[in-house]
């Protein structure tokens, strides 16, 4: 695997070069004013999660889907306790 650095301007200019060099499997450190701010590099590949369930890395959720929120009316509106606040 090549890694190599790149100004952030030059990345910007020729970009579609570098996504091949990307997909190519070279790692690019992006850099403004000398600075690392970036990485560009091949995509990973896509994680089957029932092979990661099978395979004892991932446990499946406990729950289906969330629990509903509980909604309330606060005692005053904001307004007001903005008001009230700035009056004093």
């Amino acid at each position: 695997m090549t890694t190599w650095r790149s100004p952030s301007g030059e990345l910007k200019a020729k970009l579609s070069a570098y996504l091949q060099r990307a997909a190519a499997g070279e790692v690019i450190t992006v850099t403004d004013r000398g600075r690392p701010i970036a990485t560009l590099g091949p995509a990973f590949d896509a994680v089957d999660l029932s092979d990661a369930v099978s395979a004892g890395w991932v446990t499946p959720a406990s729950t289906t889907g969330l629990r509903p929120v509980r909604r309330h009316r606060p005692a005053t509106s904001v307004q007001r306790s903005l008001d009230e606040d700035r009056a004093e």
